[in-house]
């Protein structure tokens, strides 16, 4: 055999060995050598730090593929990315750790998932009192650019405990610490601070028992703007010709299109009530224009940008009176027919009939016929009358007894 042909030979064999060795080494490295070891320690404010121990030559192509989630059956699940793609052996997460987290993590190769490794499995739930003695923790954002947060002590806390509020947006390092607190007795229960960021990013509020150094901090992981409660609207008139409720939102943190609103009409006359759906801060309504109306308006934002699951304020209430009736001509005639008649012509015929006139309508007596010569000699001079006339003395008559005999 020639030199060359077995030179071949021998390159076509070892590309053979090359291509059999090479995927059983591969698949050794994913299925001998899973993800081991999973650990848990506390990072910044609201953060925590899994780590595992591999041996990764991590590529674009293969890495670890890390997935977590919430023990408990809360409805806002986690906030967080619950799988995500890594080179490395941690994870940073901004998590409820109160609530309890599953991890897995596997060694992953993306054009090939077949030649994946077994998940890594481990749970963390720290009992309730390795945390702050706190629950409830709940925060709401304002149009003035502030958050207003409480939450309640539990029954177990100690009497000496100490209660500070902090938060930290995520992926940055800066804490912010509440100043402004509100208590209860003699311990901090709610908080009112500045707060004029973006309410999109997600941010760790936390409550810390810092007269107990040991106590992890109970922590909320939520977007500001799920929380959002937009200022009570203004304005709420009705027009009366074309039934149009027009208001206006004092403050708007958004633009217009992101508002959705609800409408209170109530119907006085018939005492019902409807609340409708408006998508702006004008909206025709179905009036009787005979009956009382009232209308109040509140707002929120919707997912057009992003949902908040508070709503405002309802307004003060606008009242609407039933329109004034129009009378017809031969109803204002025939209403002042009837007033003429009972004003003036049923107390005519009553008089005459009972011959009222007459008692009602007496002479004034004429002082002439009592005062004769008082007048006509005197011209009223009483004084000179009286002394010129004589006054007439009548004789009493003489009683004559008279004797009665009985029979």
């Amino acid at each position: 055999m020639s030199l060359v042909p077995a030179f071949l030979m021998m390159a076509i064999v070892g590309d053979v060995t090359v291509n059999r060795v090479s995927p059983m080494s591969m698949e050794e490295m994913f299925t001998m050598n899973p993800p081991t070891d999973i650990k848990i320690a506390p990072g910044r404010l609201g953060e925590y730090i899994i780590s595992w121990s591999g041996n990764c030559t991590c590529t674009d192509d293969i890495f670890y593929h890390f997935n977590h989630s919430y023990l408990d059956s809360a409805g806002d699940g986690t906030l967080g990315e619950n799988s995500r793609i890594v080179h490395n052996q941690e994870v940073k997460l901004d998590v409820e750790l109160r609530r309890g987290i599953a991890v897995q993590v596997q060694l992953y190769r993306e054009s090939n998932d077949e030649l994946s490794s077994s998940w890594a499995k481990r749970t963390f739930q720290p009992s309730r009192d390795k945390f702050a003695s706190v629950e409830n923790l709940t925060c709401i954002f304002y149009d003035d650019g502030y958050m207003n947060c409480t939450w309640n002590i539990t029954e177990n806390a100690s009497q000496d405990a100490e209660y500070l509020l902090s938060y930290r947006t995520e992926n940055t390092d800066d804490v912010h610490s509440c100043t402004n607190n509100q208590q209860d007795e003699w311990r901090n229960t709610a908080c009112h601070l500045k707060y004029n960021r973006n309410l999109v990013p997600k941010l760790n509020i936390c409550v810390s028992e810092f007269s107990n150094k040991t106590k992890l901090p109970y922590c909320r992981n939520i977007i500001p703007a799920a929380y959002y409660k937009v200022d009570t609207p203004i304005s709420v008139t009705i027009n009366k010709s074309t039934d149009e409720v027009s208001f206006e939102l004092p403050k708007m943190h958004y633009k217009p299109s992101c508002y959705v609103y609800q409408i209170n009409i109530t119907n006085w006359s018939d005492n019902v009530h409807k609340v409708i759906n408006a998508n702006s801060t004008k909206y025709l309504i179905n009036r009787d224009h005979k009956k009382r109306y009232s209308v109040q308006v509140r707002a929120t934002t919707s997912s057009i940008c992003y949902r908040s699951s508070l709503w405002s304020e309802w307004s003060e209430p606008f009242t609407c009176e039933p329109d004034a009736k129009d009378f017809a001509l031969s109803t204002i005639i025939a209403t002042l027919a009837v007033i003429f008649v009972v004003t003036v012509l049923m107390p005519i015929f009553i008089c005459s009939r009972f011959q009222l006139w007459s008692k009602v309508c007496q002479p004034i007596p004429d002082p002439k016929e009592k005062f004769k010569g008082l007048f006509e000699d005197y011209d009223g001079d009483f004084q000179k009358w009286i002394n010129k006339t004589p006054i007439l003395i009548t004789k009493t008559e003489e009683c004559i007894p008279v004797t009665v005999k009985e029979v």
